[in-house]
Order: structure tokens, then sequence, then C-alpha cells
């Protein structure tokens, strides 16, 4: 009666703590390690899903972590916002989501959507990523139950419109799809852009009937969501960056060993290489040709027009983040214009 008892207690235990056992049933070794659930809003096929791919292959075949980690691609596991919550809550392990999706968590990430800001040679992008100043803006979840680990580069944002965007003037009255941060929607204002929000998911839809006019993405992006089809110009301005921040459970992240959370941050970078290299060979061989051959026509930026662009958006961008963050805000950006400062 007692050995009875004794499972029974035991099964209901697993069943609380969201495992199941059977009786005279071996548990599969995979059932034993800490599970790691690595979620995204994007295909597998594209970059940072096969970055994230990378991530779980590696912390897989790690002896240092005793973890079992499996990619959930294309919002699997909800929205982004479901995504950051269950990051908060326990539920997800990791995320790799745009900095633009975190703005309503941690306003001081918004400094990340900013446009005209960012180096705009990857060598030097990827500087800022590794410098101290980046480092003291991850910090900043913490807070929040979130820890902040790294910076995917996924690219610079190109402008699709019906008109070529290429020059300032053209951007006045337009209506364009943005994400939920305060700093995207003041960048059109600025812009003389009306900002309307919406699912990612129906963007393609909204562009072909003409509900909106314009949108703004890497063009790896419009790519694979196929906006060529359905936009006549693609301006190649390059205003700003659109990159990923991998994001940790931190009570999960506490539980890790020191040697496991090396592992992990080893893999993360790995992915992160993977990503990036990936991003620019799809441009090439892949993105670029299909626009060629589809009706978007691809124009440049002039210098001139992208310094007039940028005079006339970046300082209000600016003043409006220290507005809306306070000292805190100023901290942060006078850190990152600290460290752009040593690249000239």
């Amino acid at each position: 009666m007692l050995r009875s008892n004794t499972l029974k207690t035991l099964a209901v235990a697993l069943a609380f703590a969201g495992t199941t056992i059977m009786v005279g049933t071996a548990i599969p070794a995979s059932a034993a390690k800490v599970q790691m659930k690595i979620a995204n809003a994007v295909p597998g096929k594209a970059p940072r899903g096969q970055g994230g791919d990378k991530v779980a292959k590696m912390v897989n075949a790690d002896k240092r972590c005793d973890v079992n980690a499996k990619t959930y691609h294309g919002g699997q596991l909800g929205g982004t916002t479901d995504l950051v919550e269950g990051l908060q809550i326990g539920s997800i392990e990791m995320v790799i989501l745009p900095g633009s999706f975190l703005v309503g968590f941690q306003p001081l990430i918004g400094i990340m959507d900013f446009p005209f800001f960012w180096p705009p040679q990857r060598e030097n992008l990827a500087k800022i990523h590794k410098s101290n100043a980046m480092k003291k803006l991850l910090d900043t979840t913490e807070e929040k139950g979130v820890v902040s680990v790294a910076i995917w580069h996924t690219g610079y944002k190109v402008w699709t419109g019906n008109k070529p965007l290429n020059e300032f003037a053209n951007y006045a009255g337009l209506k364009a799809r943005v994400m939920p941060s305060a700093v995207l929607k003041e960048q059109f204002r600025l812009f003389g852009v009306t900002a309307v929000g919406m699912p990612f998911a129906e963007t393609y839809g909204a562009l072909q009937n003409k509900a909106i006019d314009a949108q703004e993405n890497p063009i790896t992006t419009n790519f694979f969501m196929k906006f060529h089809e359905v936009q006549d110009y693609m301006a190649l301005t390059n205003h700003g960056t659109l990159d990923q921040v991998i994001m940790l459970s931190k009570g999960w992240w506490d539980k890790r060993s020191s040697t496991c959370q090396t592992a992990i941050r080893e893999a993360i970078d790995a992915g992160g290489k993977l990503t990036t290299d990936l991003t620019y060979s799809i441009i090439k061989s892949k993105a670029l040709p299909v626009f060629q051959k589809a009706k978007i026509k691809v124009v440049d930026v002039s210098k001139a027009n992208f310094e007039d662009m940028k005079a006339k958006v970046l300082p209000g961008v600016e003043k409006f983040y220290v507005e809306q963050n306070g000292a805190k805000g100023k901290a942060i950006l006078d850190a990152f214009k600290a460290e752009l400062a040593k690249l000239k």
C-alpha cells in the first residue's frame, strides 16, 4: 500500500510539473533534461530562424549543459507579446525578436529603432553591438524578468512604396504600416507619414488593396514576405536596422551553471554569425535577382537626399526619446554617441 501511495504521489507531482509518468515505463533521457524552448515569429527558412536552429543544435551537443533545446518558428508559441510575456512568466526560455517589439515593456530599447543613427558599415555596426553602451542598454531588461544577451544583425531597412521614396518630399501624405514602437511612430510623424498599426501578416494584403501605401523592412524581410509583388518601388535608404534581441527568461537563466551559461552564449554568438552571413548571402544571391525580374524598381538614394532626410528626422527622434525616457534615456543616448564617435 505504501508503495502504491508513493507512486501515486510521484505521478501527481510530476503531472503538476508538466511531466507524465507511466509505472513500469522508463523515462526518456530527454525528459530528464531541462527544457529550452527557443521561439521566434518568422519562418524557419529565414536567417534568424536558421540561427535559432544553430543555437539549439550546439546547446544539445554541448556536454556543459544538461539541456534539451528545441526551436519553435513562425509564432508557434504565440504572437510577439505572447513571447515576451512567456519569458517573464518562465513558460518560454529563449526568444528572438526585433527590438521594436520590446519597447512596450522597456521603452529604453526604442533607441534601436533610431533612423539615420547607426553605422552604415557592417563591421562598425558589429563593434557597436559588442560595446559597453549596448551592454548598458540590454541590461535594462533584467528589471522586467528578461536577460538580453546579444544582438543579431539582420540587415538595414529600406522603404517600399508605390512611388520612389528616395527623397524627403515624397513621403508626405502616405500611410504606412508601423510596428508597436513609439520611436517609429515619431519617425513616421516627422516624415509626414500616417502610421497604421496592424499585424505583420496582414501587411501584404493591405499593400495589395491600397489600404496602406508603403512599409519599411530589411531587404530579406521584403523578399520572404513577397512585398515586391505588391509594391512598385524599393528605395535603398538603409536608414535604420531591425536587428534581433536575443532574450532569455531570467528565472531559468539564473538557474544554469556558469559553464552552461558560457556554452549557451557561445551557441548564441555562432547563431548570430550564421544569421548575418545568411542575410547578406540571400540579398545577393536570391532577393536582388528576384527583384530585378519583378515589377518593382529598385532606386538608390543620393548622399544629399540621405543627409536631408537625416537632418529633418533624426534630431526630432532624439528629442522625443529623451523626453520619453528622461535622464536614463539621455544617459543611454550619450553612451551610444560616445561609442559612435570612436568610429570616426
